[in-house]
């Protein structure tokens, strides 16, 4: 994600709610990148987790 928010130019506030959306199984940009084969993950929990993009093969 930060890849994505360095691209973008994202600031954290942005980047913040673009997860929220993600996680969110029913928002439209979720349904459409699921459409394109990418899923959102994330690993850890607080200040230090991970979270990313993943396209399936």
């Amino acid at each position: 994600m930060s890849l994505i928010s360095r691209e973008f130019g994202l600031k954290p506030h942005q980047r913040k709610d673009l997860q929220k959306m993600l996680r969110d199984e029913n928002h439209a940009t979720t349904l459409a990148l699921k459409g394109l084969g990418v899923t959102y993950g994330s690993e850890g929990k607080g200040k230090g987790a991970k979270s990313f993009l993943v396209k399936a093969a």
